[in-house]
């Protein structure tokens, strides 16, 4: 999404660092909202504010542009986009085979909806994060993340 506001820039850089940073020496690939989520049983391409990738990028024929294989999908919420996020768009994402983690975070306030595919493909569990204390596992890479780091230099509702 173009025209994105301070706080959400803030967190998709902090989130994109912290994981290209822990990350670095393994076969995951960490990209930026520049690159399109094709969903080929939806027929449509999408973007995301973030997304991993684990070993070999497998792009939708001759394209570069367009990724098949994410395992990881972040969305920063914003107003206008939040119920498309949570609704239709991770509706067409649960359809990747690939995906394990979804993640939905908030730029107002710290909280985290954190979806993940179950061993049972057709099972999605939720897992919500509302304190800046707590940690988020990612388990598909083995990863804690910090809400500290997420909302690193980010002004949010609690503390405005």
């Amino acid at each position: 999404m173009s025209g994105g506001s301070h706080p959400h820039s803030l967190i998709v850089a902090n989130i994109i660092i912290f994981l290209g940073i822990n990350l670095r020496d393994t076969d995951f690939q960490i990209c930026g909202s520049d690159m399109r989520i094709w969903i080929p049983e939806f027929n449509c391409g999408t973007y995301a504010d973030a997304l991993v990738i684990n070993g070999e990028t497998e792009f939708n024929d001759n394209r570069t542009d367009e990724i098949l294989n994410p395992i990881l999908i972040v969305e920063v919420l914003s107003p206008l986009t939040q119920g498309y996020d949570r609704g239709e768009k991770f509706r067409k994402y649960r359809s990747i085979s690939s995906l394990r983690e979804y993640l939905l975070i908030s730029q107002s306030e710290p909280y985290i909806e954190h979806y993940s595919r179950s061993e049972n493909a057709d099972i999605w569990q939720l897992q919500i994060s509302d304190r800046l204390e707590q940690k988020k596992t990612l388990t598909s890479m083995s990863t804690d993340v910090p809400l500290t780091e997420i909302y690193c230099r980010v002004v949010t509702n609690q503390e405005a």
